[in-house]
């Protein structure tokens, strides 16, 4: 590296450390995916939503049919149905909280993480620089090539930083607000998992519940097919394991209630 560049990274360092320091809700100084606006509806984060959404509807649906279906192996009448809507609430809210805390935890690591690796840079440059030249050489890089990889690299404190979070740390760059991630997978959940309730408002028993899980398979199926748009994957193939799932989930509940229910609880 130069002798221009080696005078130019430490005070273009500290006043990135700063401005991290000061105003630690704004990352857009590492492009748009590591923003952290204090909008929610500036967040440009793509696909943490799909991810929240298909997260929320999917536990909604699978969640609720089983504890529905196990119920309804021990019980009869109201008892399934007032079962599946305190399901669906106390889910909703346990998942909504859930996912809340989890971004929210995230985003402050993520946040430690960068002022430590901030200040790693700062203080021991050589043990940083070393770091990445580890990182590329696994890579395959020797010689002149690694070296002219390394110094492009620590020539630039964004892309410095940015390297050393996603190699090193192996943190992802993608993580949303935590109240957008709770408020998706709270309306997710009750949208899936009102799903597998709504038979049991008309009917109740044996025939309820078949046409629970057939409307919650064909839910499913939708959904897998929803998700394949984002991920690439077959859509046959990703609703029908889904369905595969609820399936056993819903086999092995009834089981476990029809056995409560012999042993006379219910």
């Amino acid at each position: 590296m130069s002798s221009d560049e080696g005078e130019m990274v430490p005070g273009d360092l500290h006043g990135l450390e700063r401005r991290v320091q000061e105003v630690p809700q704004t990352l857009e100084e590492f492009g748009p995916d590591y923003a952290i606006e204090l909008d929610p509806t500036a967040h440009k984060v793509e696909g943490s939503w799909i991810r929240d959404a298909t997260l929320g509807a999917n536990d909604g649906l699978v969640s609720v049919l089983t504890l529905i279906a196990g119920v309804a192996g021990a019980a009869k009448g109201n008892v399934v149905l007032l079962a599946g809507v305190s399901a669906l609430v106390a889910g909703a809210i346990s998942m909504g909280v859930g996912a809340f805390v989890s971004a929210r935890a995230y985003r402050a690591y993520f946040l430690k993480e960068l002022q430590r690796e901030l200040r790693e840079m700062r203080e021991l440059p050589d043990v940083e620089r070393e770091e990445i030249r580890e990182v590329y050489r696994g890579r395959g890089f020797r010689g002149e090539t690694l070296e002219m990889v390394v110094d492009t690299i620590t020539s630039d404190p964004k892309v410095w930083l940015r390297v050393m979070m996603q190699e090193e740390l192996g943190l992802s760059q993608g993580f949303g607000q935590p109240l957008g991630a709770a408020l998706t997978v709270f309306v997710a959940f009750l949208i899936g998992g009102t799903v597998p309730v709504i038979p049991f408002v008309f009917g109740s028993g044996v025939a309820a519940l078949s046409v629970s899980f057939v409307v919650t398979a064909a839910a499913l199926v939708v959904a897998g097919a929803i998700r394949t748009r984002f991920t690439g994957e077959r859509p046959a193939r990703a609703g029908l394991e889904l369905v595969a799932m609820a399936t056993v989930g819903v086999a092995v509940a009834y089981g476990i209630g029809r056995l409560l229910h012999v042993a006379g609880v219910g």
